[in-house]
Protein backbone atom coordinates (compact mmCIF):
# COMPACT_ATOMS: atom_id res chain seq x y z
CA UNK A 1 0.00 0.00 0.00
CA UNK A 2 3.20 2.31 0.88
CA UNK A 3 3.78 2.74 -3.11
CA UNK A 4 0.87 4.23 -3.55
CA UNK A 5 0.53 7.19 -1.16
CA UNK A 6 0.02 10.50 -2.31
CA UNK A 7 1.05 13.86 -1.59
CA UNK A 8 -1.93 16.29 -0.25
CA UNK A 9 -4.04 12.94 1.33
CA UNK A 10 -4.98 13.40 5.08
CA UNK A 11 -3.14 10.90 7.19
CA UNK A 12 -2.78 10.71 11.32
CA UNK A 13 -0.35 9.08 13.96
CA UNK A 14 -1.04 8.05 17.02
CA UNK A 15 1.55 7.19 20.04
CA UNK A 16 1.44 6.29 23.12
CA UNK A 17 3.67 7.20 26.15
CA UNK A 18 5.98 8.09 23.00
CA UNK A 19 5.78 5.15 21.47
CA UNK A 20 4.36 4.04 17.85
CA UNK A 21 0.24 2.90 18.22
CA UNK A 22 -1.30 3.66 14.97
CA UNK A 23 -0.99 5.16 11.27
CA UNK A 24 -3.87 6.34 9.39
CA UNK A 25 -4.02 7.34 5.75
CA UNK A 26 -7.26 8.17 3.78
CA UNK A 27 -6.92 6.46 0.46
CA UNK A 28 -10.08 8.04 -0.99
CA UNK A 29 -13.41 9.65 0.13
CA UNK A 30 -14.35 5.99 0.92
CA UNK A 31 -11.56 3.92 2.61
CA UNK A 32 -8.83 4.45 4.98
CA UNK A 33 -5.68 2.00 5.17
CA UNK A 34 -5.41 1.50 9.37
CA UNK A 35 -1.69 0.53 10.44
CA UNK A 36 -2.37 -0.46 14.13
CA UNK A 37 0.73 -2.15 16.78
CA UNK A 38 -0.62 -4.74 18.87
CA UNK A 39 1.38 -6.29 21.44
CA UNK A 40 3.58 -8.77 19.27
CA UNK A 41 2.87 -7.68 16.07
CA UNK A 42 1.72 -5.15 13.40
CA UNK A 43 -1.77 -4.92 11.95
CA UNK A 44 -2.75 -3.40 8.46
CA UNK A 45 -6.09 -3.32 7.31
CA UNK A 46 -8.21 -1.38 4.74
CA UNK A 47 -11.21 0.52 7.11
CA UNK A 48 -14.39 2.25 5.79
CA UNK A 49 -14.85 5.67 6.52
CA UNK A 50 -17.65 6.35 8.51
CA UNK A 51 -19.50 9.84 8.00
CA UNK A 52 -22.90 11.23 10.00
CA UNK A 53 -25.37 11.30 6.95
CA UNK A 54 -28.32 13.44 7.24
CA UNK A 55 -30.80 13.75 3.78
CA UNK A 56 -31.48 17.56 3.38
CA UNK A 57 -34.00 19.55 0.53
CA UNK A 58 -31.73 21.48 -1.69
CA UNK A 59 -33.54 24.32 -4.16
CA UNK A 60 -33.24 27.33 -6.21
CA UNK A 61 -33.48 28.94 -9.35
CA UNK A 62 -31.17 29.21 -12.54
CA UNK A 63 -30.58 32.80 -13.35
CA UNK A 64 -27.49 32.21 -15.72
CA UNK A 65 -26.33 28.28 -15.31
CA UNK A 66 -27.03 25.40 -12.53
CA UNK A 67 -23.58 25.79 -11.84
CA UNK A 68 -23.81 29.08 -10.24
CA UNK A 69 -27.50 28.69 -9.64
CA UNK A 70 -25.76 26.04 -6.75
CA UNK A 71 -22.87 28.04 -5.47
CA UNK A 72 -25.35 30.78 -4.69
CA UNK A 73 -27.52 28.63 -2.53
CA UNK A 74 -24.07 27.88 -0.65
CA UNK A 75 -23.68 24.44 -1.88
CA UNK A 76 -20.49 22.77 -3.79
CA UNK A 77 -19.88 22.59 -7.39
CA UNK A 78 -20.08 19.08 -7.39
CA UNK A 79 -23.76 19.23 -6.60
CA UNK A 80 -24.97 20.38 -10.22
CA UNK A 81 -22.54 17.94 -11.50
CA UNK A 82 -24.40 15.03 -9.59
CA UNK A 83 -27.98 17.03 -10.83
CA UNK A 84 -26.79 17.21 -14.21
CA UNK A 85 -25.96 13.88 -14.58
CA UNK A 86 -29.47 12.47 -13.24
CA UNK A 87 -30.90 14.97 -16.48
CA UNK A 88 -28.49 14.65 -18.58
CA UNK A 89 -30.79 12.74 -21.17
CA UNK A 90 -33.43 15.29 -21.01
CA UNK A 91 -31.55 18.69 -20.43
CA UNK A 92 -29.09 19.71 -22.54
CA UNK A 93 -28.02 22.21 -19.88
CA UNK A 94 -26.18 24.28 -22.22
CA UNK A 95 -28.73 24.72 -24.80
CA UNK A 96 -31.90 23.91 -23.05
CA UNK A 97 -31.09 26.37 -19.98
CA UNK A 98 -33.71 29.37 -19.19
CA UNK A 99 -33.60 32.01 -16.57
CA UNK A 100 -36.61 31.04 -13.74
CA UNK A 101 -35.90 27.13 -14.30
CA UNK A 102 -35.94 25.97 -11.06
CA UNK A 103 -34.41 22.52 -9.38
CA UNK A 104 -35.36 20.48 -5.84
CA UNK A 105 -32.84 17.53 -4.70
CA UNK A 106 -33.60 15.27 -1.79
CA UNK A 107 -29.96 14.69 -1.23
CA UNK A 108 -27.62 13.08 1.21
CA UNK A 109 -25.44 14.79 2.97
CA UNK A 110 -21.94 13.86 4.78
CA UNK A 111 -20.64 15.01 7.54
CA UNK A 112 -17.44 13.76 9.32
CA UNK A 113 -16.70 15.34 12.83
CA UNK A 114 -19.14 17.85 12.76
CA UNK A 115 -17.74 19.35 9.28
CA UNK A 116 -19.34 19.20 5.83
CA UNK A 117 -17.40 16.39 4.00
CA UNK A 118 -19.26 15.96 0.55
CA UNK A 119 -22.64 14.22 -1.07
CA UNK A 120 -24.03 10.89 -0.61
CA UNK A 121 -26.55 9.87 -3.04
CA UNK A 122 -29.27 12.01 -4.56
CA UNK A 123 -32.72 10.26 -3.58
CA UNK A 124 -35.32 12.40 -5.48
CA UNK A 125 -34.82 15.12 -8.10
CA UNK A 126 -36.98 17.65 -9.93
CA UNK A 127 -35.55 20.18 -13.01
CA UNK A 128 -38.46 22.75 -13.95
CA UNK A 129 -36.95 23.53 -17.30
CA UNK A 130 -39.16 26.19 -19.77
CA UNK A 131 -42.35 24.87 -17.56
CA UNK A 132 -41.77 21.25 -18.34
CA UNK A 133 -41.59 19.28 -15.16
CA UNK A 134 -39.10 16.40 -14.64
CA UNK A 135 -38.33 14.51 -11.77
CA UNK A 136 -36.68 11.50 -11.04
CA UNK A 137 -36.08 8.84 -8.52
CA UNK A 138 -33.56 6.55 -7.42
CA UNK A 139 -34.03 2.56 -7.30
CA UNK A 140 -32.28 -0.35 -7.06
CA UNK A 141 -34.40 -2.52 -9.42
CA UNK A 142 -33.80 -6.17 -8.06
CA UNK A 143 -30.46 -7.41 -8.19
CA UNK A 144 -29.21 -4.44 -11.10
CA UNK A 145 -27.42 -0.97 -10.03
CA UNK A 146 -29.62 1.32 -8.62
CA UNK A 147 -30.50 3.67 -11.59
CA UNK A 148 -33.05 6.96 -12.03
CA UNK A 149 -36.84 6.43 -13.21
CA UNK A 150 -39.43 8.55 -13.20
CA UNK A 151 -42.83 8.81 -11.55
CA UNK A 152 -44.35 5.89 -13.85
CA UNK A 153 -41.48 4.04 -13.52
CA UNK A 154 -39.56 4.59 -16.54
CA UNK A 155 -35.79 5.02 -16.62
CA UNK A 156 -34.70 8.47 -17.74
CA UNK A 157 -31.41 7.02 -18.67
CA UNK A 158 -31.59 6.57 -22.94
CA UNK A 159 -29.08 5.51 -25.41
CA UNK A 160 -27.43 8.88 -25.53
CA UNK A 161 -27.06 11.80 -23.55
CA UNK A 162 -27.60 15.45 -24.91
CA UNK A 163 -24.56 17.04 -24.93
CA UNK A 164 -21.17 15.66 -24.28
CA UNK A 165 -19.89 18.04 -21.93
CA UNK A 166 -21.75 19.41 -18.64
CA UNK A 167 -21.23 22.77 -18.68
CA UNK A 168 -20.35 25.73 -21.59
CA UNK A 169 -21.81 27.39 -24.48
CA UNK A 170 -22.87 27.50 -27.27
CA UNK A 171 -20.89 29.45 -30.39
CA UNK A 172 -22.56 27.87 -33.25
CA UNK A 173 -25.60 25.64 -34.07
CA UNK A 174 -26.60 23.30 -36.34
CA UNK A 175 -26.87 24.56 -39.96
CA UNK A 176 -26.88 23.77 -43.46
CA UNK A 177 -25.89 27.66 -44.70
CA UNK A 178 -22.74 29.38 -42.48
CA UNK A 179 -20.10 31.26 -42.74
CA UNK A 180 -16.93 29.34 -42.17
CA UNK A 181 -14.62 31.93 -39.89
CA UNK A 182 -11.23 30.36 -41.41
CA UNK A 183 -12.15 29.05 -45.11
CA UNK A 184 -13.86 32.38 -45.75
CA UNK A 185 -16.93 30.98 -47.47
CA UNK A 186 -20.17 29.82 -47.01
CA UNK A 187 -20.87 26.08 -45.79
CA UNK A 188 -23.03 24.11 -44.19
CA UNK A 189 -22.17 23.71 -40.52
CA UNK A 190 -23.74 19.81 -39.32
CA UNK A 191 -23.04 20.05 -36.06
CA UNK A 192 -23.01 22.37 -32.45
CA UNK A 193 -19.98 23.82 -31.36
CA UNK A 194 -19.53 23.80 -27.86
CA UNK A 195 -17.21 26.77 -26.20
CA UNK A 196 -15.13 26.02 -22.63
CA UNK A 197 -12.22 26.37 -21.11
CA UNK A 198 -9.32 24.21 -22.79
CA UNK A 199 -8.80 20.92 -20.98
CA UNK A 200 -12.47 20.44 -20.24
CA UNK A 201 -13.59 16.83 -20.17
CA UNK A 202 -15.49 15.45 -23.21
CA UNK A 203 -17.74 12.52 -22.80
CA UNK A 204 -18.87 10.16 -25.48
CA UNK A 205 -22.87 10.66 -25.50
CA UNK A 206 -23.61 6.62 -25.67
CA UNK A 207 -21.96 3.38 -25.76
CA UNK A 208 -20.19 2.43 -28.92
CA UNK A 209 -16.92 1.38 -30.01
CA UNK A 210 -14.15 4.14 -31.31
CA UNK A 211 -13.84 3.71 -35.03
CA UNK A 212 -11.56 6.83 -35.53
CA UNK A 213 -9.07 8.28 -33.59
CA UNK A 214 -6.07 10.66 -34.82
CA UNK A 215 -5.24 14.10 -36.57
CA UNK A 216 -6.18 15.84 -39.49
CA UNK A 217 -5.43 19.18 -40.94
CA UNK A 218 -9.21 20.54 -40.51
CA UNK A 219 -10.49 18.24 -37.48
CA UNK A 220 -7.60 18.64 -35.57
CA UNK A 221 -7.35 15.72 -33.17
CA UNK A 222 -10.51 13.86 -33.24
CA UNK A 223 -12.68 11.07 -32.60
CA UNK A 224 -15.19 8.96 -33.74
CA UNK A 225 -17.57 6.57 -32.00
CA UNK A 226 -19.96 3.92 -33.53
CA UNK A 227 -23.40 3.39 -31.78
CA UNK A 228 -25.79 0.70 -32.13
CA UNK A 229 -28.58 0.80 -34.79
CA UNK A 230 -26.13 3.03 -37.20
CA UNK A 231 -25.55 6.08 -34.90
CA UNK A 232 -21.81 7.70 -35.22
CA UNK A 233 -20.79 10.70 -33.07
CA UNK A 234 -17.87 12.68 -34.12
CA UNK A 235 -15.49 15.15 -31.55
CA UNK A 236 -13.03 17.40 -33.20
CA UNK A 237 -10.54 19.92 -32.13
CA UNK A 238 -9.62 18.04 -28.82
CA UNK A 239 -6.36 18.89 -27.04
CA UNK A 240 -5.76 15.03 -26.41
CA UNK A 241 -7.15 11.86 -25.62
CA UNK A 242 -8.09 9.98 -22.91
CA UNK A 243 -5.71 7.23 -22.18
CA UNK A 244 -5.90 3.68 -23.45
CA UNK A 245 -8.05 4.94 -26.08
CA UNK A 246 -7.16 3.38 -30.10
CA UNK A 247 -9.48 1.92 -32.61
CA UNK A 248 -12.05 -0.94 -31.62
CA UNK A 249 -11.50 0.48 -27.93
CA UNK A 250 -14.88 -0.03 -26.12
CA UNK A 251 -16.23 3.23 -24.41
CA UNK A 252 -18.97 3.52 -22.39
CA UNK A 253 -21.93 6.62 -22.02
CA UNK A 254 -20.55 9.08 -19.90
CA UNK A 255 -17.27 7.93 -20.73
CA UNK A 256 -14.29 10.93 -20.93
CA UNK A 257 -12.65 10.21 -24.03
CA UNK A 258 -10.89 13.33 -24.38
CA UNK A 259 -10.18 17.27 -23.59
CA UNK A 260 -11.47 20.63 -25.34
CA UNK A 261 -8.81 22.47 -27.16
CA UNK A 262 -8.69 24.21 -30.65
CA UNK A 263 -6.87 22.08 -33.16
CA UNK A 264 -6.92 21.77 -36.16
CA UNK A 265 -8.76 24.33 -38.14
CA UNK A 266 -10.23 26.17 -35.26
CA UNK A 267 -10.42 29.79 -34.50
CA UNK A 268 -10.12 29.62 -30.87
CA UNK A 269 -11.10 26.49 -27.97
CA UNK A 270 -14.31 24.72 -28.36
CA UNK A 271 -15.63 20.84 -29.23
CA UNK A 272 -17.05 20.94 -32.81
CA UNK A 273 -19.75 17.71 -32.09
CA UNK A 274 -21.20 15.76 -35.01
CA UNK A 275 -23.77 12.92 -35.13
CA UNK A 276 -24.63 10.90 -38.22
CA UNK A 277 -27.17 8.05 -38.85
CA UNK A 278 -26.08 5.20 -41.40
CA UNK A 279 -23.58 8.20 -42.85
CA UNK A 280 -25.68 10.74 -43.10
CA UNK A 281 -25.72 13.88 -40.85
CA UNK A 282 -28.00 14.72 -38.16
CA UNK A 283 -28.79 17.37 -35.58
CA UNK A 284 -27.50 16.63 -32.29
CA UNK A 285 -30.33 18.72 -30.45
CA UNK A 286 -33.44 17.19 -32.10
CA UNK A 287 -32.43 13.54 -31.77
CA UNK A 288 -35.41 11.46 -29.88
CA UNK A 289 -34.08 7.99 -28.99
CA UNK A 290 -35.74 5.56 -26.53
CA UNK A 291 -35.21 4.91 -22.95
CA UNK A 292 -33.34 2.28 -20.71
CA UNK A 293 -35.04 -0.82 -19.38
CA UNK A 294 -38.33 0.38 -16.90
CA UNK A 295 -38.84 -1.19 -13.59
CA UNK A 296 -39.79 -4.75 -13.68
CA UNK A 297 -43.12 -5.68 -13.16
CA UNK A 298 -42.54 -7.55 -9.93
CA UNK A 299 -40.64 -4.15 -8.68
CA UNK A 300 -43.09 -1.64 -9.50
CA UNK A 301 -45.33 -1.42 -6.64
CA UNK A 302 -42.11 -1.37 -4.24
CA UNK A 303 -40.95 1.56 -6.59
CA UNK A 304 -44.15 3.67 -6.25
CA UNK A 305 -44.53 3.04 -2.53
CA UNK A 306 -40.56 4.36 -2.59
CA UNK A 307 -41.48 7.25 -4.69
CA UNK A 308 -44.38 8.26 -3.59
CA UNK A 309 -43.45 10.65 -0.62
CA UNK A 310 -40.50 11.63 -1.95
CA UNK A 311 -42.47 12.83 -5.27
CA UNK A 312 -44.86 14.41 -3.00
CA UNK A 313 -42.66 16.43 -0.98
CA UNK A 314 -41.25 17.96 -4.21
CA UNK A 315 -44.35 18.68 -5.48
CA UNK A 316 -45.49 20.38 -2.48
CA UNK A 317 -42.81 22.80 -2.52
CA UNK A 318 -43.29 23.75 -6.56
CA UNK A 319 -46.85 24.30 -5.91
CA UNK A 320 -46.17 26.49 -2.92
CA UNK A 321 -43.69 28.92 -5.20
CA UNK A 322 -46.72 28.40 -8.06
CA UNK A 323 -48.87 30.33 -5.59
CA UNK A 324 -46.68 32.35 -4.35
CA UNK A 325 -46.16 34.07 -7.57
CA UNK A 326 -49.69 34.14 -8.74
CA UNK A 327 -50.28 36.22 -5.58
CA UNK A 328 -47.24 38.48 -5.89
CA UNK A 329 -45.72 38.31 -8.96
CA UNK A 330 -42.66 40.27 -7.69
CA UNK A 331 -41.93 37.21 -5.50
CA UNK A 332 -38.50 36.01 -4.03
CA UNK A 333 -38.80 32.46 -5.27
CA UNK A 334 -35.58 32.50 -3.77
CA UNK A 335 -36.90 33.21 -0.27
CA UNK A 336 -40.26 30.75 -0.49
CA UNK A 337 -37.85 27.88 -1.63
CA UNK A 338 -35.54 28.77 1.07
CA UNK A 339 -38.85 28.03 3.96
Amino acid sequence: PFTKICAGKPYRICTTDGQFSSFTYEINTDEQLVISREVDRINMERQPIIYDVSTELVQGTINSSLFEAITDIGEKPELAILLADIFAWDVDFILDIRSGDTFQALVEKKFREGQPAGYGEILAAEFVNKNKVFQAVRFQDGAQNASYYNEKGENVRKAFLRAPLSFSRISSGYTLHRFHPILKSWKSHPAIDYVAPVGTPIKTVGDGTIYRIGFTKGNGKFIEVRHSNGYASIYLHMKGFARGLKKGKRVNQGQVIGYLGGTGMATGPHLCFRMRLNGAPINPGRLKVPAAKSISKENLADFKSTAAPLLAKLDQKRLEVQIAKLERPDTDIAAVLSK
